[in-house]
């Protein structure tokens, strides 16, 4: 059982940093009434899943580009060192962003929405035309490319006159 739920952290990771990103924000909005929900949020969700997330996906890009490969449902290529460099770029500016002035915040949020809903026209465009539904194309992956920037949009906007 440790083993599943290890394996399912690793298969999910960016997914598993959400979780407990809420379940953070959860926590400090009870303990504390100094820091606003849309200034939790945008912070946890910028450290666990953006920031440790891109340099997970660095790593496994990088180091271990057969195995991300497959879970896409994309062959190696030399690409997977692109990915990984731009992986590594935008986990980097996104630790950064967990406690920065509002300039660098929205940069770090324009920036992370162009790269990840870019990708996640990519994996509807893959769902559509070549019905790759595997788990790193159409799974939680994906929803966090779509979710993430959301969310941090939709603090910037609420944090915009504080």
């Amino acid at each position: 059982m440790l083993v599943n739920g290890i394996a399912w952290t690793l298969s999910h990771f960016s997914f598993a940093l959400f979780i407990l990103a809420i379940v953070l924000v959860i926590l400090q909005m009870m303990f504390t009434r100094r820091v606003s929900l849309s200034e939790s949020l945008y912070s946890w969700v910028t450290l666990l899943p953006l920031g440790i997330g891109g340099i997970y996906a660095f790593v496994m890009h990088a180091f271990f580009p057969d195995f991300t490969a497959a879970t896409i449902g994309w062959l190696n290529s030399p690409f997977q060192y692109e990915v990984a460099m731009a992986n590594l770029g935008f986990g980097l500016v996104a630790l950064l962003a967990f406690k920065a002035s509002r300039g660098f915040r929205l940069a770090n949020v324009v920036g992370i929405t162009c790269w990840l809903w870019g990708d996640a026209i990519g994996h509807i465009y893959q769902m559509m035309t070549q019905h790759n539904f595997t788990v790193g194309n159409a799974g939680s992956w994906f929803w966090m490319d779509v979710i993430c920037p959301l969310i941090l949009i939709i603090c910037m906007v609420k944090l915009r006159n504080r």
